[in-house]
């Protein structure tokens, strides 16, 4: 895949400079370790190698002024003033040349971005940058410029200089320029909307978002700076332009359905985000979702800064909704919730209540008529199991199955083939050598030391010096998973297929497993966590740790992408506690695994509800012919409905992401 530099808006700190790159020692190659070491955020080791490459190239050159001005970046922001007035001079010594214009626009974004800005100086810095660079370094110093003015308030001005730089890259190369049109017109809009040009700021977000669409593909997960490009582009790009559509929509389904698909597009590069891969994200349909059949409704809350707008999609229509909370009071209720769900708390009926008031009940008439409620939820919202929202009366699980899609666009949407299927059932309730392959972090996400008592936390400290059979000992008996063997035991009941429990479930045999056989359902009854990223997430085997990335590599098979899973169920696995971006983890597995849904938990499983939930979950999908909606519906229910499990802490743990048929 090709990737571009981007620098948009005035957003990057340290500087690549491509010319230091080409030699292959010295001043220059430090330099390059510098910049490395800056983007992973290893600041010590930064600041050793920009130390050598100042001390061997000298103060006064390219590379010695390059590695000064990385320095200041990383450096104490209140020497950061001082520094770059000293460096301006050293600067403006050197002769014209892309690189000195490089090294002046450096300069120029550190001092536009100084607490407070210091203007002057980014302007003569930027001016320069603009004077001496080629076509590519101009075109970046007009957008320094004008965001400058931006930032000042001085939109008309910002607007004129917006306009120009426009055309200036509409007559360069596309692929040079391509990066920077997307953030002058995306200035552009914005200026146009503060300024109450309403007509000509739709048009350029719309110019903006295709030139995005177009080259996203080309655009690097983070930015050389380190930053996410799906936080400082992708999303607020699509969401201005979702807030602007909706200014002017009102109930008119045309602009609704750009709404929904600018919103796709913003779930999309989430979930890139979250597993580091611009192309592992497929879409379905060519991006645009199929509406909805028959009884199933589409919920999209977004959540802007002063408010919630709902669109509801059912075969009827897109029908819209405003709820006036701002998006920090939902975000403490949906925690708040979420906690005490977690916890098997009392007190979560009152956000529990609230949360269905302001996202549900605003469609009671058109949910009357549903039998399925699909989710796509946003920020803390993904925290939140939707079946345990209550109406005062009933949760909303006794009214329909509730079902959750990180975007309609990547969810498989064919008829499932479950009723009978092979399925592969693994479990781990024994740890084995994996145990050794545990860090101290994925330890500690595992099991609480608080719960476990003092000889786990004996156990999970060893893990940071190394050690002692007795200690790995300790830390593998307070890993195991008793209820495991009986759940694999039931199941075996249940569904036809290959079972396997602790030895028998090795990252090998697993391979071999699947490899060889048609399975269209494989459940895993093992530890696993789903954190903030793909590299915070793993599933345990008995000898070895199962990554994103190692599912991928083991369902690979060709078979796969023509006949994809049916399910894969994830039934011990949990998600990092109160990390909004954890429940990704659970749809990046199905996207890794290429299976069209994926069964996983939002907290851990209590044994018996567990056993209990699977064995009538799984009769329901192999044996009733319901819907996997449906019969995890009914599972739940069961559980609702037992006194001893009636707490939504033993029910309402389930998350069904993807294909709800």
């Amino acid at each position: 895949m090709r990737r571009v530099v981007a620098v948009l808006m005035a957003l990057y700190t340290v500087c690549s400079y491509p010319w230091a790159h080409a030699s292959s020692s010295g001043p220059a190659d430090a330099l390059r370790l510098g910049n490395e070491s800056a983007r992973h955020k290893q600041i010590a080791e930064a600041i050793h190698h920009y130390d050598a490459a100042l001390a061997q190239a000298g103060p006064a050159s390219v590379i010695g002024i390059a590695a000064a001005l990385n320095l200041v970046a990383i450096g104490p922001e209140a020497k950061r003033a001082a520094q770059l007035q000293t460096l301006s001079a050293q600067v403006d010594a050197l002769p014209p040349s892309e690189a000195n214009a490089a090294l002046q626009l450096n300069l120029g974004h550190q001092a536009a971005q100084l607490k407070p800005p210091a203007l002057r100086l980014a302007l003569h810095h930027i001016e320069q940058a603009h004077r001496i660079g080629g076509p590519r370094l101009q075109l970046e110093a007009d957008d320094a410029m004008a965001a400058l003015y931006e930032d000042r308030g001085r939109y008309r001005e910002s607007l004129a200089m917006t306009r120009e730089a426009i055309a200036r890259a509409q007559r360069m190369d596309g692929a040079l320029a391509a990066d920077i049109a997307i953030s002058l017109e995306w200035r552009s809009a914005r200026l146009h909307q503060r300024l109450g040009n309403n007509d000509a700021a739709l048009a350029t977000y719309e110019r903006a978002v295709e030139q995005l669409r177009a080259n996203r593909d080309d655009m690097p997960i983070e930015y050389d700076n380190g930053r996410s490009s799906y936080s400082e582009t992708i999303a607020p790009l699509h969401l201005g332009y979702a807030d602007l559509l909706l200014a002017r929509a009102g109930q008119e389904p045309a602009l609704l359905r750009r709404v929904l698909d600018a919103v796709e597009q913003v779930r999309q590069a989430e979930l890139q985000d979250y597993l580091g891969d611009r192309c592992v994200v497929e879409t379905i349909q060519g991006g645009k979702a199929a509406p909805p059949p028959a009884g199933v409704a589409i919920l999209y809350p977004i959540i802007f800064p002063d408010r919630i707008e709902l669109l509801l999609e059912t075969q009827a229509g897109i029908v819209r909704r405003t709820t006036r909370i701002d998006s920090a009071t939902l975000a403490g209720a949906s925690n708040k919730l979420a906690y005490a769900l977690r916890n098997g708390m009392n007190d979560y009926l009152v956000p529990a209540q609230q949360i269905y008031d302001w996202l549900l009940r605003p469609f009671d008439a058109e949910l009357a008529q549903a039998s399925v409620l699909v989710v796509v939820p946003d920020g803390a919202l993904r925290l939140l199991p939707f079946s345990a929202l209550h109406d005062g009366q009933r949760y909303a699980i006794e009214h329909y199955a509730v079902s959750t899609v990180t975007g309609m666009t990547m969810t498989n949407g064919a008829l499932s083939r479950t009723r009978g299927a092979d399925a592969l059932v693994v479990g781990v309730a024994n740890p084995g050598p994996v145990v050794g392959k545990l860090s101290q972090a994925m330890s500690n996400a595992i099991v609480q030391p608080a719960a476990g008592g003092l000889a786990q936390s004996r156990a999970l400290r060893a893990l940071r010096t190394g050690a002692t059979g007795a200690q790995l000992e300790q830390l593998r008996t307070s890993l195991q998973l008793p209820g495991v063997k009986q759940e694999v035991d039931a199941l075996a009941a249940v569904l036809p297929g290959k079972h396997l429990l602790d030895a028998q479930f090795t990252v090998d045999r697993f391979l071999q497993e699947t490899d060889a056989s048609d399975y269209r359902i494989i459940h895993i009854a093992s530890h696993g966590v789903f954190g903030g990223s793909a590299e915070s997430s793993f599933i345990m085997a008995y000898d070895d740790l199962l990554t994103m990335n190692g599912l991928q590599r083991i369902l690979k098979a060709d078979k796969f992408t023509r006949a994809p899973l049916e399910l894969l169920s994830l039934s011990a696995c949990e998600t990092a506690e109160g990390n909004e971006r954890a429940p990704l983890g659970i749809s990046g597995a199905a996207i890794r695994a290429r299976a069209k849904s994926v069964l996983g938990t939002l907290w851990p499983l209590e044994d018996n509800a567990a056993q209990g939930a699977m064995r009538v979950f799984y009769t329901g999908l192999s044996k009733g012919g319901l819907s996997k909606a449906e019969a995890l519906r009914q599972a739940q229910l069961v559980l609702l409905r037992d006194p001893a499990s009636a707490h939504p802490f033993f029910w309402a743990s389930f998350l069904l992401i993807g294909n709800w048929q």
